[in-house]
């Protein structure tokens, strides 16, 4: 008898083991369809994300306004902004273009969406990754670059 409660035991230990794995492992983003995308939201992450590279390149900065969040205005300064473009630069080259890829939102919180754009600099010879952050009020609340990948999931 006590061999079947231990058998039972480990039974029971392990489903709980693979449900956990299972449910750690969904993905946490999910991609909208093109009619549920806000284009609003859209134009105004492209507009920006132009401007605030034509800039960079141009030896200038972007000056953010009302278009963002404090937070990401206080951390964005002209001197932080030129370093990270110098060093995207010095391994990539000069910004060329972005084209926009799809919108996503965590599955947990859809506040936030994340317009994704391939980007297209001189030395570079695949797309590089550009997210704009955008929150409920139309603000950006983060902008980063990374290698792509098509899943956010797998980044």
């Amino acid at each position: 008898m006590r061999i079947k409660i231990n058998r039972l035991k480990f039974i029971i230990l392990t489903i709980s083991i693979l449900s956990f794995q299972s449910a750690s492992c969904q993905e946490k983003y999910e991609q909208l369809p093109e009619n549920k995308t806000d284009k609003t939201k859209i134009e105004l992450a492209s507009k920006i994300t132009k401007s605030y590279f034509e800039n960079l390149k141009n030896e200038n900065h972007y000056d953010f306004k009302n278009e963002a969040i404090k937070e990401f205005k206080d951390k964005m300064t002209p001197d932080i902004q030129k370093q990270t473009y110098e060093q995207i630069k010095q391994k990539f080259g000069d910004f060329k273009s972005i084209t926009y890829s799809g919108t996503w939102i965590k599955k947990d919180n859809d506040e936030f969406q994340i317009i994704r754009f391939k980007g297209d600099f001189e030395r570079s010879e695949e797309s590089l990754e550009i997210r704009v952050v955008i929150n409920g009020s139309n603000k950006i609340s983060g902008l980063w670059i990374t290698l792509w990948n098509d899943n956010l999931n797998n980044s």
